[in-house]
């Protein structure tokens, strides 16, 4: 069975470092998915095609697993949803905008050309920030025998860490792609001084690489998927 050998990198918080430790883990293909959280859209988008497009195509040059989820809130289109609540407020939504009788009946999510799925690469609604809430990806991941996700996509402090909590919950070893997964900094957040480019991106990466599993870059996946390849 073909292994991958990525580099990761985590935070260990205790004495005497407090720092980031590095190592190369060793991954059996057949048992790792690349797992796609919300990519959907057709605007033009960098970290969509810089990273996340070649991280996809090498997951798939290598015949592995790609599981993709994406919002669907015609799931939970009730005026008494809690979620409808906080986001019409937080959000600035128009009360009334997310009623059954103004949501399409028809509507698909939308890909760029270079990350969309394939026939084959099922594709989870979702209702809520989780993709293993409430949908079929965790039984789908167990059938085919996946005991480590990869993990990209969009919002690093939304629904992709929703998402990657969730793996681990179901005993899902994860390992993000960091430059493949951020979060719109807020005004107050904002700072070109730190190499994330705010603080949000930040925090969410440490909590992340301190409590929830590794990270690696695209070029380093990418790379790992090669070498197997050859």
């Amino acid at each position: 069975m073909p292994e991958l050998n990525i580099p990761i990198r985590y935070y260990r918080d205790f004495a005497p470092h407090y720092d980031y430790a590095y190592e190369t883990l060793s991954l059996k293909q057949e048992e790792t998915a690349l797992l796609v959280v919300d990519v959907d859209g057709g605007a033009p988008n960098p970290t969509t095609e810089r990273f996340i497009a070649p991280a996809l195509a090498a997951a798939r040059n290598v015949g592995m697993r790609v599981a993709y989820v994406h919002n669907d809130l015609r799931l939970v289109a009730d005026p008494g949803n809690i979620v409808f609540e906080i986001w019409g407020k937080t959000k600035g939504m128009k009360e009334g905008a997310w009623q059954p009788s103004g949501m399409p009946k028809n509507w698909a999510p939308t890909y760029l050309d270079c990350v969309a799925p394939l026939p084959g690469e099922p594709n989870f609604p979702k209702w809520v920030w989780s993709g293993f809430r409430d949908t079929m990806l965790d039984q789908h991941l167990r059938s085919w025998g996946i005991k480590t996700v990869v993990a990209v996509g969009y919002s690093l402090r939304a629904c992709f860490y929703g998402t990657i909590i969730d793996a681990v919950y179901n005993n899902y070893r994860v390992v993000v792609l960091r430059d493949c997964a951020n979060a719109p900094e807020l005004p107050d957040t904002r700072d070109e001084s730190l190499p994330e480019g705010g603080w949000i991106n930040r925090i969410f990466l440490r909590n992340i690489e301190h409590l929830v599993g590794y990270t690696a870059t695209s070029a380093e996946f990418v790379g790992a998927c090669q070498k197997v390849k050859g």
